[in-house]
């Protein structure tokens, strides 16, 4: 609640609040510039990408974490689980909960792709949004991974920054595997 928020105000770490609102602004002034030049500019600028990386330098250069307590990301572990057969005997304790997160997993994802079909102009089929949902899942239950759905705020984000076909996706995925198999340790110090 507000009250809570302003009981606690005294302890706010400056340092925090000042990246928190200079990130805040940045996106905001991108989103505008973005908007303003539509036109004229070829594809939108990246702004999410640039705040990333100059929040992570400024973070590194300035060693936020030890000199203002500024929380950052940390340890990001590298590489990928060896594949393994998922265990059988979870399945009773597992089931119910499997249930309920495939019943929400499949509602977000036909949600979000009925918002983007209406104004793309384009249909969709859920029965092949459910057959896509399950083979990832499945694929992914061998990789130890959550439950596959679509993310909300990436696919908002992609789809503000003209991403449209498979391909957006396919290069996002690209860039999380690149960042787990061979440079996470880079965004170590992003602040959270």
């Amino acid at each position: 609640s507000i009250a809570a928020v302003l009981s606690k105000i005294t302890t706010t770490n400056i340092a925090a609040l000042i990246v928190g609102l200079t990130c805040i602004v940045l996106l905001l002034v991108g989103k505008e510039i973005n908007l303003r030049f539509k036109k004229k500019l070829p594809v939108p600028i990246p702004m999410e990408i640039i705040v990333v990386i100059i929040g992570t330098g400024v973070s590194a250069g300035m060693n936020l974490s030890e000199s203002y307590k500024v929380d950052v990301v940390g340890n990001i572990p590298q590489g990928l689980r060896a594949p393994a057969v998922p265990e059988i005997q979870l399945i009773p304790a597992l089931f119910v909960d499997a249930v309920a997160i495939a019943i929400v997993g499949f509602s977000m994802a036909v949600s979000m792709a009925k918002i983007f079909a209406l104004k793309h102009g384009y249909t969709i089929n859920g029965n092949q949004e459910l057959i896509a949902l399950g083979i990832c899942n499945s694929v992914g239950s061998f990789f130890q991974t959550f439950s596959i759905t679509c993310s909300m705020s990436r696919s908002l984000v992609q789809e503000s920054t003209g991403g449209r076909t498979q391909i957006a996706g396919t290069l996002s995925a690209i860039m999380v595997l690149l960042v787990i198999v061979a440079i996470g340790y880079l965004f170590e110090p992003l602040p959270q």
